[in-house]
C-alpha cells in the first residue's frame, strides 16, 4: 500500500447568471473536491472553473459556466491509501 497526499477543498458556489439551463450543478451550493499539494487558491478555482460537463443532449458545458466559486469553506491536507 502506498499513501498518496492531496488537498481537500469544499468549494462554496453560485449558479452562473448567464447560465439558462437545468443542470444539477445549478442548483447546488458547496461542492467537495480535491487538488495535488501546492495547488494555488486561484489555481484550483480556475481549474475547477475549466473542468467540462456532459449535458444529456450532446451539449459540452465548463462547470463555471453553470456555477461560479464564490470563496473556498475549506481546504486541508489529506491522504490516502492505494494499493499502486
Amino acid at each position: 500500500m502506498k499513501t498518496i497526499k492531496f488537498l481537500n477543498v469544499v468549494f462554496n458556489v453560485k449558479r452562473n447568471p448567464e447560465y439558462k439551463g437545468n443542470h444539477e450543478l445549478a442548483r447546488t451550493d458547496r461542492i467537495h473536491t480535491t487538488f495535488p499539494l501546492d495547488t494555488t487558491e486561484q489555481d484550483m478555482i480556475d481549474e475547477f472553473h475549466a473542468e467540462l460537463v456532459n449535458i444529456s443532449n450532446g451539449k459540452r458545458w465548463l462547470k463555471g459556466e453553470i456555477i461560479q466559486v464564490t470563496s473556498i469553506d475549506n481546504c486541508f491536507e489529506d491522504s490516502a491509501e492505494t494499493s499502486a
